[in-house]
C-alpha cells in the first residue's frame, strides 16, 4: 500500500491481492443520520422501560395488574399493585416453579404472572401492605455438579 493513503483509505484495498473490495466503503457504512440514531435510542429506551413495571392481562379480559420483578442473588421478589376496588382479604395466590397465580380479583377472575426464573413455591412468603402484594420466593439453585459413574462395555 502506498504511504499517501488517508487514514481510512487503506481499508478499501485488499492487502493480499492489492485490489479494491467489491462492497461499499467503510465511510459509507459509518455515515449515519443523527435523527435515525436518536429515534433508535428513544425506541430502545421506550421498549426497555415499558417492561418495568409490566402490564399483563389475563386472556385479554379482566383486571390488568401492574407488577414488577426484583431479582436478587437468592430470591425473586414480585410486587403486584392490587387495585383499590379489590378487597385485599378476598385475594389468594398460588405458585408453581414458573408462575404466580393471583385469585379473587373482581368477578372471581384470576391472573397468571410468568416468573423470569424458577422458584421454590414451598418456601415462599407473601405480604400485603398499602395496596401492594409482595411475594418473596427463593430461587431454585442450579446445584452442584455430581459425579456420574461411567459403565464401560
Amino acid at each position: 500500500m502506498s504511504s499517501n493513503l488517508t487514514n481510512l483509505e487503506w481499508l478499501k484495498e485488499d492487502p493480499f491481492f492489492k485490489k479494491h473490495f467489491p462492497f461499499k466503503t467503510l465511510e459509507e457504512h459509518l455515515k449515519l443520520d443523527s435523527d435515525d440514531v436518536d429515534q433508535y435510542v428513544e425506541n430502545a429506551i421506550r421498549h426497555a422501560t415499558s417492561n418495568s413495571p409490566q402490564f399483563m392481562n389475563n386472556n385479554g379480559t379482566g383486571t390488568k395488574l401492574q407488577f414488577e420483578h426484583m431479582d436478587t442473588h437468592n430470591h425473586l421478589i414480585t410486587k403486584v399493585r392490587i387495585p383499590k376496588r379489590v378487597h385485599p382479604e378476598n385475594i389468594w395466590i398460588q405458585l408453581n416453579r414458573t408462575q404466580l397465580k393471583i385469585n379473587g380479583l373482581n368477578d372471581d377472575q384470576s391472573q397468571i404472572i410468568t416468573l423470569p426464573t424458577p422458584i421454590n413455591p414451598d418456601q415462599s412468603k407473601a405480604t400485603f401492605k398499602q395496596g401492594s402484594l409482595q411475594v418473596k420466593m427463593p430461587k431454585i439453585s442450579t446445584g452442584r455438579f455430581k459425579d456420574v459413574h461411567i459403565r464401560y462395555l
